[in-house]
């Protein structure tokens, strides 16, 4: 393919977000956006600071790195590393429309090979684009600088980073992509049971897996044990109700899985670092 050799006009992107992250460490979203490229638009070559992931969502273009050349059509994406030189450019007759998550984090290398992707191998399949569009649409969505935002955008970009891991062409990941299965059924278990008590045996029982074998996966997986995740979760969901209901603290306890309010307090408290009356008083929006 020739190359343009004119640099282009910045386009700038059809939809954009820059995320604030004070609670996430081992990998987190520090942007993320959506565009529609003109004919021959390109970038690069160019250094970037952070892993940068790109989903082709309709079209097609030519992305360049470590020497490869790679041609990427609709329901590919491909892996920039830290300082690496790299040139991507549309396609001249069929451009492409593309997304991207800017991340950082001491475990993004990590998360990224239990999907095959590397700097090896930084083409990957995402053939559901329509899943990609709606759920970085749903990231730039959440915009507010709230820890409720903040932690919406994780479980989005955990939920991307299932499905890449799911779908992995790469050989050596088929092992790891059965076992991901698992892992994203029993979230699928926790999104639904929630506000139960449920625990991590019933959910080893659902899948019918030996309950120290679903925490290995789910640590190898997640970097969390399953009661993490899940207590995680449950505050997630709290600090929407603190946020967006006037429910009291004891009712939104119960709505969460918690039998009082005292475990209740602890658990958010160890997750977000406050108590929960706290945080309705510094965050909550709702009014009647």
């Amino acid at each position: 393919m020739k190359l343009s050799k004119k640099i282009p006009e910045y386009i700038p992107a059809d939809s954009y977000l820059e995320v604030s992250n004070s609670l996430f460490r081992d990998i987190y979203t520090l942007f993320c956006g959506r565009q529609k490229c003109p004919s021959l638009y390109s970038f690069g070559p160019a250094v970037r600071e952070c892993y940068l992931l790109h989903f082709c969502l309709d079209g097609c273009g030519d992305f360049y790195a470590n020497d490869q050349h790679y041609h990427l059509e609709k329901g590919q994406g491909f892996l920039i590393c830290p300082n690496e030189l790299t040139f991507y450019q549309a396609d001249e007759a069929h451009p492409w429309t593309y997304a991207w998550i800017g991340l950082s984090g001491e475990q993004v290398s990590h998360y990224l090979d239990l999907a095959g992707i590397s700097s090896r191998t930084p083409v990957f399949r995402c053939p559901d684009v329509d899943l990609i569009r709606s759920d970085i649409d749903d990231m730039i969505a959440h915009h507010t600088l709230s820890y409720s935002c903040e932690v919406h955008i994780q479980g989005v970009l955990m939920k991307i980073l299932s499905y890449l891991i799911e779908v992995s062409s790469h050989p050596r990941q088929k092992e790891e992509n059965g076992n991901s299965l698992y892992v994203s059924r029993a979230i699928s278990y926790i999104h639904k049971n929630y506000q139960n008590p449920v625990s991590v045996q019933e959910i080893a029982d659902y899948l019918s897996l030996n309950r120290s074998y679903l925490t290995e996966l789910f640590v190898r997986t997640l970097h969390l044990s399953p009661q993490q995740f899940l207590m995680k979760y449950r505050i997630t969901k709290a600090v929407d109700f603190l946020t967006y209901t006037d429910l009291s603290v004891e009712h939104i306890a119960c709505s969460c899985g918690y039998a009082n309010i005292s475990s209740f307090s602890k658990a958010f408290k160890k997750v977000t670092g406050i108590s929960p009356s706290q945080y309705r008083n510094e965050h909550q929006t709702y009014t009647s």
